[in-house]
């Protein structure tokens, strides 16, 4: 797969929420040997859609934090998307692979106002544009809580 084409094309045609969610022609299929429900490789596309194309496409990072956003103010099944995401970058921050830096402080205030909005579904299920469904996402969604103390920030 050309990283730099889908890319491209997504913000070309103003779909890189598409691209977040891995919707039809922007999925990036995860290894079979996952076990979690997924709706895209997040870490691919994070890294190779984004950090990669940091020297090749101007404000690649604004494109991702505002599409970032828009998840982040979507349904259920996109605040969860935006916090794989959000660990994603946590991780790779932490591992030093990260070519922009996420502001936690910022989004983890909007992720925890989005997950308060949708607590009720979160702890019930959610169903991503793949089909496959997520059981209680709620769970992993405390898990990941739990290790953003060291930062001092909180999600839930």
């Amino acid at each position: 797969m050309d990283y730099n084409i889908l890319i491209k094309n997504a913000v070309e045609k103003n779909e890189v929420v598409n691209l977040l969610r891995g919707e039809e022609k922007y999925r990036i299929e995860i290894s079979k040997f996952t076990s979690d429900v997924f709706p895209t490789d997040i870490n691919e596309v994070l890294v190779n859609c984004f950090y990669k194309q940091k020297d090749n496409m101007c404000n690649i990072e604004n494109i991702f934090f505002d599409s970032l956003e828009q998840l982040i103010n979507g349904s259920a099944s996109d605040v969860y998307i935006a916090i794989l995401y959000f660990d994603t970058c946590i991780f790779q921050e932490e591992i030093n692979k990260a070519t922009f830096i996420l502001d936690k402080e910022k989004f983890a205030a909007k992720l925890k106002s989005a997950v308060s909005v949708h607590k009720e579904e979160l702890q019930n299920s959610v169903v991503f544009a793949n089909g496959m469904k997520k059981i209680n996402p709620f769970r992993n969604i405390q898990n990941f809580n739990k290790f953003y103390e060291k930062y001092g920030i909180s999600i839930i």
